[in-house]
């Protein structure tokens, strides 16, 4: 326990949040669990989630720490409250106005297929044209900017009637900046901006055209102006901020995402099954950049060589994945004969997902592609990390094949390479599946998520 922070209270503004089930949702939990531990008095301010809001998990109530302030705000979009309305006036039955017509956060699979839509009629052109417009040109930077208003008029209203020493604000959802930049402005509070994805250059972000490109630079780089602290979550994240963001006198540091040994504790316990089948387990959704074609595909080849791989190899897909995604794997898995090997479970509640991956032969490890990929280390490899089987990583280089490679978890091949991701692969099939992994213990302590919560209780003292 550290004194020195006691009784000073900092606003945590996360916009992922249990029980909301998000990878983001964890750096966020842990950081107020273990902050609040060092002596800091945490105030969380999120999202008001209910059964109709995408990604609900209510099991995941478990993993907010007893006794910590909530502030919930109420969250609905732009497009489900103009859609709701439009619909009300053609006399259609009108979607709900909240986060539950929203439909799954950006870039999740949707449900629906072009075999089972209705003809489409002009009015329902024109309420396409008008949902597209509001996605690309009013919710900027995402659909999250009527909820950060909201929530900015609740911190305020904090702000005014109690002491708040620091305002920290965990991206994204992007608009959740405008919290922390309001707050600093007018009330003077040190502000910090912790950068799990990047907002301008992110890999998942390329579908930003050139003319909103500017708008949302313009709108990051004015905000940033007022931040104290600008944390990144890999070296090359903090880097790319520091040439991105010329004008912020903010101090730049990189805390990574992590793991926590105590969560996966009751899992590790139990004895691993046997399996009739190697299997490689992947959890969480695929969309946009974040494809790994390149393991079906190398896995198809070797079974055209070998074709009793069909019957000892499954492949599980733990979680969502995007309509023209799944069609494209329909595509490949048809071409190889491998319907049978791939397994789509669809989302899965966070607790079956844990168990599968500490009960999984070796862990599938898909990272997004793009321009800014060599920074981006995704919070899915430290639950691999976590869950201690080996990692068959598909990730071009950059920060998380280092610490696949330094770590000793496993094998990182080029993301969409086939070649390559063929010879590893049919390496990995060749040999017995290992009992333990041989990783490097030493190495890996850094990234127990209490140290790094330590480092940033002690970069928070140092505003405060």
């Amino acid at each position: 326990m550290n004194p020195h922070p006691a009784g000073k209270t900092v606003l945590f503004v996360a916009g992922e949040f249990p029980p909301i089930k998000t990878i983001g949702r964890l750096r966020a939990t842990k950081f107020v669990e273990h902050l609040r531990d060092d002596g800091w008095s945490p105030i969380v301010l999120t999202i008001a989630a209910d059964p109709g809001t995408p990604g609900y998990d209510p099991a995941l109530e478990a993993e907010v720490p007893a006794g910590i302030e909530i502030i919930r705000v109420p969250w609905s979009t732009i497009e489900a409250r103009v859609v709701s309305g439009i619909k009300g006036l053609l006399g259609r039955p009108s979607a709900p106005s909240s986060a539950a017509s929203a439909g799954p956060p950006p870039g999740a699979p949707q449900a629906s297929s072009d075999a089972a839509r209705p003809p489409l009629y002009p009015r329902d052109l024109a309420l396409s044209a008008v949902k597209w417009t509001i996605r690309n040109w009013v919710e900027v930077p995402d659909n999250y900017g009527g909820w950060a208003n909201r929530a900015l008029a609740a911190a305020r209203e904090l702000c005014r009637t109690r002491t708040v020493d620091l305002v920290f604000t965990t991206l994204p959802p992007f608009s959740a900046a405008k919290i922390g930049y309001r707050l600093k402005r007018e009330f003077g509070i040190p502000w910090v901006v912790d950068y799990r994805d990047l907002w301008v250059g992110d890999v998942l972000r390329e579908w930003v055209g050139p003319v909103r490109g500017r708008i949302e630079q313009s709108l990051e780089r004015r905000y940033m102006r007022a931040a104290d602290l600008i944390v990144a979550v890999s070296e090359q994240k903090t880097e790319f901020l520091k040439t991105h963001l010329p004008n912020s006198p903010a101090r730049r540091e990189t805390l990574t995402n992590g793991y926590d040994p105590e969560i996966f504790a009751p899992y590790l316990a139990e004895p691993r099954q046997p399996h009739d089948t190697i299997d490689f387990v992947f959890t969480g959704r695929l969309f946009k950049n974040r494809r790994g074609y390149a393991f079906a595909e190398a896995l198809g080849q070797l079974a055209e060589r070998e074709p009793r791989l069909r019957s000892r190899v499954r492949v599980h897909i733990l979680g969502g994945v995007s309509p023209e995604i799944r069609a494209r794997y329909d595509e490949i898995l048809a071409r190889y004969g491998l319907a049978d090997v791939y397994r789509f479970a669809g989302d899965i509640p966070y607790h079956e997902a844990m168990r599968a991956q500490v009960q999984a032969d070796y862990l599938l490890l898909i990272v997004d592609t793009g321009a800014t990929a060599s920074g981006v280390i995704p919070g899915k490899l430290f639950e691999y990390v976590a869950a201690r089987r080996p990692i068959f990583a598909l990730t071009d280089p950059g920060a998380t094949q280092e610490i696949i490679e330094r770590g000793r978890l496993g094998i990182a091949v080029p993301a969409e390479d086939v070649a390559a991701c063929r010879t590893a692969l049919a390496q990995w099939l060749g040999r017995p599946v290992p009992e333990r992994l041989d990783a490097d213990e030493q190495y890996l302590a850094q990234f127990d998520r209490r140290q790094i919560s330590a480092r940033l209780s002690r970069l928070l003292q140092q505003l405060v």
